[in-house]
């Protein structure tokens, strides 16, 4: 059985979903681009994921180890193999392993965006002279736009596709304080109540800080360059500034402040 899922190879998120497929006794057995094969089990398992330098063995036995070898995927940009195991014995299906590889990961989820991006300006581009050929043949109206609308379709999809693995690589940007080449939109930070300016050392996770005024009365205000969201920054602001601060967040669309809605 083949199903279809777009995600970060190697991710967290798709090894949550791998394994509830594992848990719905469906186990997989092959990668091909966005499409995986899963073959029915009895058998309980847990699958997990590891990066891989093309340069090492990827060879595994199966009789000398309590893993079983499911996939692999090579990928291009980066270099990089995905190796996909599972284990059936009950004492390491709970084991989690941390690799600390959200750089490689956000470099994978990069290369997918691109190609998501490459993959919509073909279809575009083959679609209008498409649409010239049609309109030089005079075909009924009725036609036409039918036409019009399965190219929309067909040409948008990877764009919609693309706007997820976007999201999965800004939150894999925040993880890794990598903004090379990002556009990161501005928020408006008002704190009201504040004893002395914020010490912007302690949240710098966030993003670029900028001090733009305060006046008389305990109120200073920010712009900060990032990608976080108005509650992720204030979430995140609260303890550091104490919940006698008031914080009031403009959104780089202009939208109201977090706390005068």
């Amino acid at each position: 059985m083949w199903r279809y899922q777009m995600a970060v190879k190697g991710s967290e998120q798709e090894l949550r979903w791998l394994n509830h497929q594992a848990q719905r006794g469906q186990l997989l057995r092959h990668i091909r681009g966005n499409w995986y094969q899963f073959q029915k089990t009895t058998t309980q398992y847990q699958v997990f994921s590891e990066y891989v330098s093309g340069a090492v063995a990827t060879e595994i036995d199966d009789q000398h180890t309590p893993f079983k070898l499911l996939a692999q995927l090579q990928l291009t940009k980066p270099a990089v193999q995905v190796i996909y195991t599972g284990t059936a014995q009950a004492g390491l299906q709970g084991t989690r392993v941390d690799h600390q590889d959200a750089p490689l990961q956000l470099k994978i989820a990069l290369a997918q965006r691109g190609h998501l991006l490459n993959v919509m300006n073909i279809r575009l581009v083959v679609g209008l002279i498409l649409a010239v050929i049609v309109i030089g043949l005079n075909v009924s109206d009725n036609v036409a736009s039918w036409g019009m609308f399965v190219w929309l379709i067909f040409t948008f999809y990877p764009a919609w596709q693309a706007s997820r693995i976007h999201k999965q690589a800004n939150a894999l940007r925040v993880i890794t304080q990598q903004y090379d080449d990002a556009w990161r939109p501005t928020m408006h930070v008002f704190l009201k109540n504040m004893p002395a300016e914020l010490d912007t050392e302690k949240v710098t996770s966030l993003g670029a800080w900028v001090y733009v005024g305060q006046d008389h009365h305990g109120m200073y205000w920010y712009d900060l360059k990032t990608l976080a969201s108005a509650m992720e920054i204030k979430q995140s602001l609260q303890p550091v500034v104490g919940d006698s601060v008031s914080i009031s967040i403009v959104s780089w669309l202009g939208l109201a402040p977090i706390g005068f809605i």
